[in-house]
């Protein structure tokens, strides 16, 4: 991560992508703190693909049975967003290209 997305309440430099609601969050790591939100639509167009997970926590991997869906974001909201609005946070996780 760039120094400009250092942690303010930890200094840590490790981030990690999560979603609430219509929000797409980079939170710290090592404690949790939101560094930077945007709207989750803002990145549907992304072709990148994604595994979702129901998160386990700042830090934590989350567990092959949390898997939510797979796929590009555009075709995995409808998943996430339902799942979110169960009070859900969802950690994304970037897919390896081959």
């Amino acid at each position: 991560m760039s120094d400009m997305l250092t942690c303010t309440a930890c200094g840590s430099d490790k981030a990690e992508p999560v979603v609430h609601g219509g929000s797409y969050i980079l939170r710290c790591a090592a404690c949790g703190e939101v560094i930077v939100a945007t709207s989750f639509m803002a990145l549907l167009d992304s072709e990148d693909e994604w595994a979702a997970f129901i998160d386990a926590g700042p830090g934590k991997i989350p567990r092959p049975e949390a898997l939510v869906a797979r796929g590009s974001l555009r075709q995995i909201s409808t998943a996430i967003n339902v799942t979110t609005r169960k009070g859900n946070f969802i950690r994304l996780i970037p897919e390896k290209r081959e």
